[in-house]
């Protein structure tokens, strides 16, 4: 049994290798000769054997008009090979950007179609992990084909080769492209929240400024990007003072962290999923908190950009993040 899989493994790796040289990753395919591929389909090879047959009826009883019959649909086959390559060749294909998941959540990933020709594209299907999306690409337009991924590691996804095929108009011909794309799709780490809590107090002195707390109403100050609703001073900006932030004295002197360092005795995983728990804790409370990790710093804040960059400095562990 094992020699006899072996020259199949063998031959799989040959194509990868040969499909990997010549559809290599990129930011984006422009279907052309090069990396589009045409065959019969099973009902191509069945209309070819009816053909077969009128032409060997017309060629025993010499009837001409069957003869005819039998060359029409022959030029009919091959003009077909002509109009199924034309129905993807110049289509260019991109992955979109998609919004950040926690692992175990499903990730929605658009693959971005883009004509620049002054005709219909009908009948493009996209197929990858059992999933088949078809859609129609206007002349000079666009169109969007909708990934649905379940997601089960944190990280950037790689996401692999994506069929890409058509049998318009008339399905006897099957031409298709295998493309590997660069996505920017990026999956969280799992939040299991821990009884082990993050650091704070004489470790964060001087290191970045008081935390803010729910506590006691401080004062207004003026609004920054990302700062949730709920501190936005609403009956100011209705009497048209403008967007302005309230402050918070804090109980604590210092900020909270969610420290490496604090997670001690298990796995790598885990210390990432519960320091994601705790990040998402301390945001739902307006609690400003900063992060340790061996190599990355980040200093305390509050907010959605600061917590995206939080979550993904702890999605892409051990690389240190790029603000």
């Amino acid at each position: 049994m094992s020699s006899f899989s072996e020259p199949i493994v063998r031959l799989k790796n040959h194509v990868s290798g040969w499909q990997g040289k010549r559809q290599p990753l990129v930011e984006f395919e422009r279907f052309n000769q090069r990396n589009l591929y045409i065959f019969p389909a099973r009902e191509g090879f069945r209309f070819l054997i009816i053909v077969f047959l009128i032409w060997m009826l017309g060629t025993i009883y010499e009837n001409n008009l069957v003869l005819l019959l039998a060359f029409f649909l022959v030029a009919v086959f091959v003009s077909t090979i002509f109009s199924t390559h034309a129905n993807l060749d110049g289509l260019t294909l991109r992955v979109g950007d998609s919004d950040p998941v926690f692992s175990g959540d499903q990730l929605r990933v658009p693959l971005l179609f883009e004509s620049k020709s002054g005709r219909w594209r009908r009948r493009v299907f996209v197929r990858y992990q059992g999933q088949e999306h078809v859609v129609d690409i206007p002349p000079s337009g666009k169109a969007t084909a909708q990934l649905r991924i379940d997601t089960e590691q944190r990280g950037w996804l790689a996401l692999g080769r994506v069929r890409v095929y058509t049998r318009y108009p008339l399905g006897v011909l099957h031409a298709w492209s295998w493309p590997l794309l660069k996505s920017k799709c990026l999956v969280y780490p799992k939040q299991v929240p821990r009884d082990t809590t993050s650091s704070d107090g004489t470790e964060g002195h001087g290191f970045a400024p008081a935390g803010r707390g729910m506590d006691d109403f401080a004062g207004l100050e003026e609004w920054r990007p990302g700062v949730p609703a709920q501190r936005i001073a609403w009956k100011q900006f209705s009497a048209g003072r403008g967007m302005l932030e309230k402050t918070f004295e804090a109980q604590a002197s210092n900020p909270t962290w969610i420290d490496w360092e604090s997670y001690k005795g298990i796995p790598v995983e885990d210390r990432l999923s519960a320091m994601c728990a705790k990040a998402m804790e301390m945001e739902r409370c307006g609690q400003s908190y900063g992060l340790r990790l061996p190599g990355t710093r980040l200093v305390p804040s509050q907010g959605e950009r600061h917590l995206r960059q939080l979550l993904t400095a702890l999605a892409i562990y051990p690389e240190p993040p790029q603000f």
